[in-house]
């Protein structure tokens, strides 16, 4: 716990900062309202020092980008509401949607319960897939009737092919990808903080986001691809022309896989739509331009930081 409030006291301070900064150089429309304020990335309401305090209803908690589940880690914050609701309504989707995966794939550390046909008896039971890839059906005697599990074992033999079939998901596709959505717009809170996300090109990410029901964000910004590795993950300008924004990597890990991710961000709230219809036509391993600012401060240097305030400010 006291490394927990270590972490957003210092994660405050590097935002706060941050904002600050912009204030003294003329690059806020709006009043901060605190001496130290962090702006929720999410509801875009302003926090004070004092929303640190665990006591209060609506503090500030450390956000995972991507979720811890998948093998992320925590480096920005979020208000306690947006980040319960985020938890209850999108990253849900995404950590089962990918554990389906695994489990339907038979991935070695996969298990499940599962309805066992065989010769039209259907039992019910467990599937579990050992590290080393070695499939074992158990079947529960609880919730079976006595009958039909005794035919259904005199009735199998060594070799005899069975149909398994897993409960129904309970994943909704769109907010999956949604899931994916949130990690890309976190990552980039985390490495550029405010002079991008606060430019008018990230509203429509933070309207999809706070209205998962809708489909305000089109669908095609994200891609799988191998070549996307734990280590090549960041936030990266897209210089291709045509292609211009950025590209979000990741890796999402599961118990039983790992896989790699871009999902495309807005530079501009003028042409995304084109952009991302564009990036929907491309065959598979399409590559893309990068600007790679791993190097640079956004935070304590404000060359870099009025630098990525004015290019966002040119093309909106």
């Amino acid at each position: 716990m006291a490394s927990s409030k270590k972490k957003r006291d210092t994660l405050f301070q590097k935002y706060s900062d941050q904002l600050n900064s912009m204030d003294r150089n003329g690059l806020l429309d709006f009043k901060l309202d605190y001496e130290k304020t962090f702006i929720c990335p999410v509801c875009m309401n302003q926090f004070s020092e004092a929303d640190l305090d665990t006591s209060i209803e609506n503090f500030l908690t450390l956000e995972d980008a991507p979720p811890k589940s998948l093998g992320g880690t925590a480096n920005s914050l979020s208000c306690k509401k947006c980040n319960n609701e985020f938890g209850h309504q999108i990253d849900y989707h995404l950590t089962e949607y990918l554990n389906e995966v695994d489990l339907h794939s038979f991935l070695p550390n996969t298990g499940s319960k599962a309805t066992i046909t065989h010769k039209g008896i259907k039992v019910q039971g467990t599937v579990k897939v050992d590290e080393n890839g070695k499939i074992t059906i158990t079947h529960l005697e609880k919730v079976n009737n006595p009958k039909s599990l005794k035919e259904y074992v005199s009735k199998t033999g060594d070799g005899d092919i069975t149909n398994v079939e897993f409960p129904a998901t309970r994943v909704e596709f769109r907010k999956y990808e949604l899931a994916l959505l949130k990690t890309a717009y976190f990552m980039a809170f985390e490495k550029y903080g405010y002079p991008l996300i606060l430019s008018k090109a990230f509203d429509v990410i933070r309207e999809q986001l706070n209205n998962p029901e809708k489909e305000i964000y089109p669908v095609g910004f994200w891609t799988r691809q191998s070549v996307f590795k734990k280590v090549s993950s960041g936030v990266y300008q897209i210089t291709s022309k045509g292609f211009e924004g950025f590209q979000a990597i990741f890796t999402l890990k599961t118990k039983a896989s790992e896989s790699g991710f871009g999902v495309y961000l807005p530079v501009s709230n003028k042409n995304y739509k084109n952009i991302i219809a564009k990036l929907k036509e491309q065959e598979a391993g399409f590559s893309l331009q990068y600007m790679n600012y791993e190097d640079s401060d956004f935070f304590n240097d404000e060359k870099n930081l009025k630098m990525c305030f004015n290019y966002m400010a040119k093309n909106n």
